[in-house]
């Protein structure tokens, strides 16, 4: 993010009003943009026999592909996903276990990783518990940075006074 001289307050106000008309009416090309792909969805839900397998080799699944005049739209149907974990107290891992036979080990192997307790308090935790220098090096080791955000809100208009 880059820096500039500060704005003038007219400046700063216009280019707020002007964020605020822009975040509008894409919400407004949002909602229409998801009902034309909703629409396309569900058409090639309707002609799997057009099911075309992914062009890129290293993705599993098919498309549909719909062609327009200047442009194609791909509706992708990837393939399930592969779970990234498998919780041994959940009641699919003995069946699992039992499926891979003695292959097992070959297909899976142990992991052991770490999360936060509470992410919410996680903060005022590691603050209450270390020093400050060991707090800020493991916060800085535990986190990633992240961007600012930009919030507009519609501002109440003003009551008319109605005495006048």
């Amino acid at each position: 993010m880059k820096t500039n001289t500060p704005l003038t307050k007219n400046q700063l106000a216009k280019l707020v009003e002007r964020g605020f008309a822009l975040q509008n009416h894409l919400v407004i090309l949002h909602a229409e943009f998801g009902g034309i792909k909703d629409q396309l969805k569900a058409e090639a839900l309707t002609r799997p026999g057009e099911h075309i397998p992914l062009s890129d080799k290293r993705s599993e699944g098919d498309q549909w592909i719909a062609k327009g005049k200047d442009c194609d739209c791909h509706i992708v149907f990837p393939s399930p996903k592969i779970k990234t974990c498998l919780d041994p107290l959940e009641p699919d891992f003995k069946t699992i276990k039992t499926l891979a036979d003695g292959h097992f080990h070959s297909l899976f192997h142990r992991v052991v990783s770490y999360e936060p307790q509470d992410k919410k308090t996680f903060r005022d935790d590691v603050s209450r518990l270390l020093a400050e220098s060991a707090a800020t090096q493991l916060l800085d080791l535990c986190t990633s940075p992240s961007e600012p955000k930009a919030v507009w809100k519609v501002l109440p208009k003003p009551l008319k006074d109605k005495s006048a």
